[in-house]
């Protein structure tokens, strides 16, 4: 079998919930929308299968630890959906990719 360990991906339509640059040394407040963390929660098993078996070219079925690696995704999505509102400093450096072009 396979281990699910890490999925990137390259083009594409892009999609953030905030814009801006953000730093790990600066607290930043977030105010996210639930229903937008419900939605991901709702299609985490189509998403994941559509990473694995169309971008990946493997089978669902291979991947030994698959239901553990969905857990764990849904579980941070949870706890995102549940604290909507939050200051914190973030771990993901992302800079507005309309500040690109």
């Amino acid at each position: 079998g396979h281990l699910l360990e890490a999925e990137t991906y390259i083009g594409g339509k892009v999609e953030c919930l905030e814009t801006g640059v953000y730093r790990a040394d600066i607290e930043y407040k977030f105010d996210m929308k639930p229903s937008a963390y419900q939605g991901l929660i709702d299609n985490v098993d189509r998403d994941l299968t559509f990473a694995i078996e169309v971008e990946g070219g493997l089978k669902k079925e291979d991947m030994v630890n698959y239901d553990e690696i969905k857990n764990e995704i849904v579980t941070k999505l949870e706890e995102l959906r549940d604290r909507p509102v939050r200051t914190e400093r973030p771990f993901v450096y992302h800079l507005d990719v309309g500040a690109m072009y």
